[in-house]
């Protein structure tokens, strides 16, 4: 895979939201969400960010498709500069790149006919109009596992499994070759999660279909993505084939976050990693490492030292100090 020209290249990403306070809301400080994130995905790849929650997994899917501006760095889709591209040229390359939210419901029109949504789209970007619209939005919520009369239902008249399949629909509907699935199983019931998953996994062999899967659990992310990368308070810490990633973490959080998973053999014995502290607020991060402050082997240059994310003897990217010595390394 690494041998592939890369479908979608981030370089440097950041997104920094501005603290304002005041009368006149002058800005005192930003929250910087996503901090210098880079990675590249190739075609037919599933690249999973995990990390608990508010780490910038969410905010970093939504500024690749430009849904909000990014502060810096950039985004490469085929070749092309995403956040440079012009309101015409955006709106062809939305075709192409399409978004899973993480909540089915509130990512539709309550007042729209599922049926009448997808049409819109359809017609939007001018692909279908009229009878073929209609017809090639019941082939669409047909192929992801619902009737066609279930075009003319209400989002409210859906269970959640069902919305989730909705919202999968409307964007395969344009027939893209990205999509960004934020924790598209984390507001369903277990018993639907692996319909869904299963569902998605389908449609990526199929459609031959890349992924950025966007999730806090590690379980689905074992059986869904190809690659991982690990984010701590808005940076990527670790990024590691998933095979080495299970077998070995190298990074002390990604270390911490595997050895949460739940086993299914209750007399199997496991070592459970405690993090200590609270995660930094990510409107005043620590200096140094992000995560020297909870770190079990933190040692005097992570609070003053930030580690790079760099390539180690076996091809994974990590940033600790415990992996790459510090002697080149710059003080925050």
């Amino acid at each position: 895979m690494s041998d592939t020209k890369p479908v979608l290249s981030v370089r440097s990403l950041k997104k920094y939201f501005p603290i304002r306070t005041g009368v006149f809301s002058r800005t005192v400080g930003h929250v910087k969400a996503v901090d210098d994130v880079s990675f590249d995905i190739v075609p037919g790849e599933t690249f999973a960010l995990v990390g608990e929650s508010g780490c910038g997994k969410s905010t970093t899917g939504r500024t690749i498709l430009r849904l909000q501006g990014a502060t810096g760095g950039e985004v490469t889709f085929q070749g092309e500069d995403v956040f440079s591209a012009s309101g015409e040229r955006m709106r062809k390359l939305r075709k192409d790149m399409q978004i899973v939210f993480q909540d089915p419901y509130s990512a539709l029109n309550p007042r729209m006919r599922v049926g009448t949504a997808i049409r819109e789209i359809l017609s939007v970007h001018g692909v279908a109009h009229g009878q073929e619209a209609q017809e090639r939005a019941e082939e669409v919520l047909v192929r992801c596992g619902l009737e066609r009369y279930h075009a003319t239902r209400y989002p409210h008249e859906f269970s959640g499994g069902q919305r989730q399949r909705v919202v999968i629909a409307r964007a395969l509907a344009l027939d893209p070759k990205f999509i960004v699935a934020d924790e598209p199983i984390s507001a369903l019931d277990v018993s639907i999660q692996s319909q869904v998953i299963n569902l998605l996994e389908d449609l990526q062999d199929e459609f031959e279909l890349t992924y950025l899967f966007i999730s806090h659990d590690l379980s689905v992310v074992k059986h869904m993505a190809d690659r991982v990368g690990v984010m701590y308070l808005g940076k990527l810490v670790e990024v590691a084939d998933k095979a080495d990633f299970y077998r070995e973490p190298l990074h002390p959080y990604s270390q911490a976050l595997l050895s949460a998973i739940p086993v299914n053999d209750p007399t199997e014995k496991k070592q459970r990693i405690i993090l200590k502290g609270d995660v930094p607020s990510p409107a005043n991060p620590p200096s140094g490492c992000p995560f020297h402050t909870r770190c079990p082997h933190a040692m005097p240059v992570c609070k003053t030292v930030v580690p790079k994310l760099k390539k180690t003897d076996v091809g994974r990217e990590v940033a600790c100090h415990l992996v790459h010595p510090p002697e080149e390394e710059v003080p925050a």
